[in-house]
């Protein structure tokens, strides 16, 4: 994508910042975790989608997993998790 802006940049260098927001995210994904192995039930979904293999300009097949903990809609009298709440889903301030 870089490239076709006429940008060089090294592989190395995107994979350094990749690495940085990985590390940012961390806390992110240990809270979810963390609050995901307190549920009795997990919803998952496993959606196959095409990725751009590097370089090569062709498609490989990769996956994107999708974990729910909220069971409200099945009926559940599970409480709802504390401190992952959508912000649409947020209540209003006064």
């Amino acid at each position: 994508m870089m490239a076709v802006k006429g940008v060089d940049i090294e592989r190395s260098t995107l994979a350094r910042s990749a690495g940085y927001a990985a590390a940012l995210l961390d806390p992110i994904y240990n809270r979810i975790r963390e609050i995901g192995r307190t549920r009795s039930k997990i919803h998952t979904d496993d959606t196959r989608l095409p990725i751009l293999a590097p370089s090569t300009g062709k498609t490989h097949k990769g996956a994107l997993w999708v974990y729910v903990a909220d069971d409200r809609n099945s009926g559940s009298k599970e409480r709802r998790s504390p401190g992952i709440v959508p912000p649409w889903a947020a209540p209003a301030r006064a």
